[in-house]
C-alpha cells in the first residue's frame, strides 16, 4: 500500500497541530467557523458603517480626479506621432504611461491613428 503524504500544522503558541485526526478535525472546523463568522460580522460593520455616513449625507467612494490627464500638455505631440504612424506601444512608452491609459485618453479625446492613404 503506497504511503499517503500528511500535512501537519503546529502551533507553538497553543501547543497544538492539526495532524489528520478526529481532534485535530475538530479544531480545524471551529477555527474554520469563527472565521466565517469574523467576516460576517465585519461585513455587517461596514454595511452599517456606510449606511451611517451616507444618513450624514457624507459622499461615499472614492473621489473625483481633476479630469487632467498627464498627456494633455503633449496633445500636439501625440497627434503628430499619430500621424506619422507611430504605434500606441512606442507613444505610451514615450510618454511614461500605458498602453491601456492612453488608449482610453485617445477615445476620451476622438482621436484616432491616421489611416494609410490607398
Amino acid at each position: 500500500m503506497p504511503h499517503r503524504r500528511t500535512s501537519i500544522v503546529y502551533a507553538i503558541k497553543g501547543n497544538w497541530r492539526l495532524d489528520g485526526t478526529l481532534q485535530s478535525k475538530i479544531v480545524a472546523m471551529a477555527f474554520s467557523m469563527a472565521a466565517v463568522i469574523e467576516r460576517e460580522l465585519i461585513s455587517a460593520r461596514t454595511k452599517e458603517a456606510l449606511r451611517a455616513r451616507k444618513a450624514t449625507g457624507a459622499k461615499l467612494g472614492r473621489p473625483r480626479g481633476s479630469g487632467k490627464s498627464k498627456l494633455d500638455p503633449y496633445r500636439p505631440e501625440i497627434e503628430a506621432l499619430l500621424a506619422n504612424g507611430s504605434t500606441q506601444k512606442f507613444i505610451a512608452e514615450r510618454y511614461g504611461t500605458t498602453q491601456s491609459k492612453l488608449s482610453n485618453w485617445l477615445k476620451k479625446h476622438d482621436l484616432r491613428r491616421a489611416r494609410p492613404s490607398a
